[in-house]
């Protein structure tokens, strides 16, 4: 059982040098989540800030914080079926704690897990494999005190989180049909270099389907009738992937 104390001497706890934006993008590689439960996510991001990684909240105070924020209702159930799937996760530790008094306080909340500093990517260089993944992720209002500061400059509009929200429902519809998180990611970063795209949406289809039907080709779940355009095409697809022209 650990002691419980404000933020600042919470951090005695810590595991690790937290930051925030690396824990997202942990989590999101861990779990496919529900709208209220990414959200959950951003609101624990947050709360861990001040205690660099370790944070304290009953589950009650976090359901009014998220109700209160995102203007959305979730349950008190839910809040502990959310914690629960974090700990499952190994994202973050659940542990009992005591006043100084040593009467019982709200748990202790440990951030076990965050990726790894990203390895720069020259200009022109096509995104590797294991490159992190970036979805437009959302960094909604700080918390401080139980309460929110004000929006930053930085802070996404509503726009952004539909978009967000549009490429996370577009992974998963893909997901089915054989392009995994990783592929996924590495088309997301092409179509995020590109400029002036005016409709994100079918552009980003646009370009998975192109990706599976590479795919079906590759793999034999696609033949042509003539054996000498299947020819043709497997020198064309050589020739594009070492331009980096498309990614398979």
């Amino acid at each position: 059982m650990l002691l419980n104390a404000k933020a600042e001497e919470l951090s005695k706890y810590s595991k690790l040098k937290y930051n925030a934006d690396k824990f997202i993008s942990k989590v999101k590689e861990c779990w496919e989540y529900t709208d209220k439960q990414i959200r959950c996510v951003y609101l624990i991001s947050d709360l861990a800030k001040r205690g660099h990684g370790v944070f304290s909240v009953a589950y009650s105070t976090f359901q009014t914080m998220f109700e209160q924020r995102f203007k959305m209702k979730i349950s008190l159930s839910s809040v502990r079926r959310f914690f629960q799937l974090m700990e499952k996760l190994n994202l973050l530790s659940i542990n009992e704690a005591k006043r100084k008094n040593n009467s019982q306080s709200a748990n202790i909340y440990i951030i076990e897990q965050q990726c790894e500093e990203p390895r720069q990517i020259e200009n022109g260089e096509h995104p590797p494999e294991d490159a992190g993944e970036d979805l437009n992720i959302i960094s909604f209002q700080e918390i401080k005190d139980g309460e929110q500061k004000p929006l930053r400059k930085d802070i996404v509009n509503k726009k952004q989180v539909e978009q967000e929200q549009m490429i996370y429902k577009t992974y998963i519809e893909y997901k089915k049909q054989g392009i995994d998180r990783k592929l996924f990611n590495r088309v997301i970063a092409e179509v995020q270099s590109k400029t002036n795209i005016r409709n994100l949406k079918a552009y980003l289809r646009a370009c998975l389907n192109k990706v599976v039907h590479h795919k079906s080709l590759k793999n034999g779940t696609k033949i042509f009738g003539n054996s000498l355009l299947s020819n043709f095409h497997e020198i064309l697809m050589t020739e594009q992937l070492s331009k980096g022209c498309i990614m398979v």
